[in-house]
């Protein structure tokens, strides 16, 4: 097996963007050590290097998604200091995330305990963070936990339906779903649309 010249580096992070882009083109059943490490140009002593085999691998492509894409969001939203702000933040990244790959990570997730266990998490995390907003927005909180299901309802629909998701389609329907926010919330009265 030819050695990996020393000069070329790759990092984890690298690992992870391939394995998404791997996951958007050809779903969990072409995700392979062959193929990443092809698309970056590394041997598989590489990645065995970084992660020791496939189960490491797994494990921490799934940590860095949800800490990417879940808890990165969530700190960002957080940081604002107006309820609106917040939800203009969890608007614009929604807006952004790899779509193909989570719908790939989700259908995935019918067939490794591993997965499906990450993937509750993070919709479990994306629901609690919009529940928050939510209520922030003065919607009762039977309400809004009702909402914040529809909210990622809505997500993982738009996921599902097309492939690459139409983000201005997504766009048009995080509008309809935050007229009905408004519609129940009293603190938003004449507040600009959070986009």
């Amino acid at each position: 097996m030819p050695r990996e010249p020393r000069h070329l580096k790759v990092t984890q992070d690298q690992y992870f963007a391939a394995a998404l882009g791997q996951l958007a083109a050809h779903g969990a059943e072409g995700l392979t050590i062959s193929r990443l490490c092809q698309a970056l140009g590394v041997t598989s002593g590489s990645f065995y290097h970084y992660f020791g085999g496939w189960a490491g691998f797994v494990e921490a492509l799934l940590a860095h998604w949800e800490d990417e894409q879940t808890q990165r969001i969530v700190r960002l939203a957080r940081a604002e200091a107006g309820v609106e702000q917040r939800l203009g933040v969890l608007r614009r990244q929604a807006l952004a995330l790899p779509h193909d790959a989570e719908a790939a990570i989700r259908a995935w997730s019918r067939s490794d305990e591993r997965v499906e266990a990450a993937q509750r998490k993070v919709d479990a995390q994306r629901h609690a963070t919009l529940r928050a907003i939510i209520v922030d927005l003065g919607v009762p909180a039977r309400d809004a936990d009702r909402l914040a299901t529809t909210g990622v309802a809505l997500l993982v629909g738009m996921q599902q339906l097309h492939r690459p998701v139409d983000t201005e389609l997504l766009s048009t329907v995080f509008d309809e779903f935050e007229r009905t926010i408004r519609t129940l919330s009293p603190a938003a009265d004449g507040c600009p649309r959070a986009g």
